[in-house]
């Protein structure tokens, strides 16, 4: 926390930095030396920066002034703004401005983030990863017959999975009904994600306008019942599903929908079906083809058809911004697997 607060401070300004009482959060004193005054305030730590994050240590300790994270996300700089609070995160950007004076505003050099491609995921690896997040038994057979990819491609991408460390085998168990285990599940789900994410902008996606007074009552009395009728498969994804399955966002801008490969390789049809028009930009909807079998196997809810949770956080996660922080509460508010 002292290192955060030097870097946003000129050079030469003295930080000095106490723990605080216990209480339900991490909290300290803070006291920077500047000329010939000082300034006092009241920090707390809020982990990874996450709204959630945020108003939790804030209801633990109210009056705590600054609040410091790993990198607070725009939600959460909007939701401290609004609450009169400041903000120091180490990423680099600060924004604190308090009664005695001190004023410090700093944005970080713009960062270009560059992806660690993870170049071994395959398709089959991504079906086989769902299929387990969804409950599947990780074994050969079990993953051949939940998937519908075959035999082989069933049991390479379980062996690239566990190449990766993502799942175990114990020693001397060998065969395609031998099971593995998921090592760890965050990591499991982290690089599912992160595969996901990679592999999802070589997808064709057909985009749709149309009108709506609210896109949710549109997907459940109109859109929906036209799919059940014209659609073999079909399945919500991205910030609507996420309001359906763990509300937390509340405007939805673009419906996100996977159909079947039949309806999605006639556009025109497609657009028919969902009460629109197919458009080059402007688009209220964006339909995919469903990047594995797994894809579909999630809930209905409100007689709404949401694909596979774990797909819903993916996707989630790929749009990012305020998308991502839907991820979060989805991940901390549903199960998304893996479930083996």
């Amino acid at each position: 926390m002292r290192h955060a607060t030097i870097a946003a401070l000129p050079a030469g300004v003295h930080v000095a930095v106490t723990p605080g009482p216990v209480s339900a959060a991490p909290t300290f004193q803070v006291v920077i030396h500047a000329g010939s005054g000082e300034h006092h305030f009241v920090a707390g730590w809020a982990g990874e920066g996450w709204p959630a994050d945020v108003e939790r240590l804030i209801a633990g300790v109210p009056d705590v002034e600054v609040v410091y994270a790993k990198q607070l996300s725009r939600g959460a700089k909007d939701w401290l703004s609004t609450h009169h609070r400041g903000w120091v995160d180490q990423s680099g950007d600060a924004s604190v401005s308090l009664s005695t004076g001190l004023l410090i505003f700093r944005e970080a050099p713009a960062r270009q983030v560059i992806a660690a491609r993870p170049v071994k995921w395959t398709r089959t690896m991504l079906a086989a990863a769902e299929a387990i997040l969804a409950g599947v038994p990780s074994t050969v057979e079990s993953v051949e017959a939940a998937t519908g990819i075959s035999r082989g491609a069933s049991a390479n991408a379980l062996a690239r999975l566990e190449k990766l460390g993502l799942l175990h085998r114990r020693q001397g168990t060998r065969g395609r009904g031998s099971a593995r285990s998921v090592v760890d599940r965050d990591a499991f789900l982290d690089g599912y994600a992160a595969a996901a994410s990679v592999l999802r902008p070589a997808q064709r996606v057909v985009r749709i306008h149309r009108l709506w007074k609210d896109p949710l009552e549109a997907l459940e009395f109109e859109m929906g019942p036209a799919l059940n009728r014209n659609a073999n498969s079909w399945a919500v994804t991205g910030v609507a599903a996420s309001i359906l399955l763990a509300p937390y966002l509340s405007d939805v801008t673009v419906v996100e929908l996977y159909v079947d490969d039949d309806l999605f390789a006639t556009p025109r049809r497609l657009a028919d079906v969902l009460g629109g028009r197919v458009v080059e930009r402007g688009q209220r909807i964006e339909v995919r083809t469903f990047p594995t079998p797994m894809s579909s196997r999630g809930p209905i809810v409100g007689g709404v058809r949401l694909a596979l949770p774990a797909r819903i956080y993916a996707d989630l996660v790929a749009v990012g911004g305020r998308a991502g922080e839907a991820a979060h509460h989805l991940r901390e508010t549903v199960d998304v697997g893996p479930r083996s």
